[in-house]
């Protein structure tokens, strides 16, 4: 069950059709759940090349491709959602 708000990664599996569809570094993107329409949400994307950040908002996954961040393996993209998500 995907939760929204939280920290998430697209499958290795799935990064391939997703990086063609959207135009993003798949394996070098944050997802973040934001809406949720059944087995689809709606996502912000967002990932880093070189000084700059892009963000992609209202992007449309289906939630079996999205696996969640560990912040250990993941501590770029998990620092990026402490910066703009996490609401302590």
């Amino acid at each position: 069950m995907i939760k929204l708000m939280k920290p998430y990664k697209i499958a290795p599996g799935r990064a391939k059709r997703y990086q063609a569809h959207y135009n993003v570094p798949a394996l070098e993107t944050l997802i973040v759940p934001l809406r949720e329409f059944g087995d689809e949400v709606s996502c912000d994307i967002r990932w880093e090349s070189g000084d700059q950040l892009h963000l992609l908002e209202n992007k449309i996954f289906v939630s079996k491709n999205l696996v969640p961040l560990n912040p250990l393996i993941d501590s770029q993209l998990h620092e990026i959602w402490q910066h703009y998500y996490d609401k302590k």
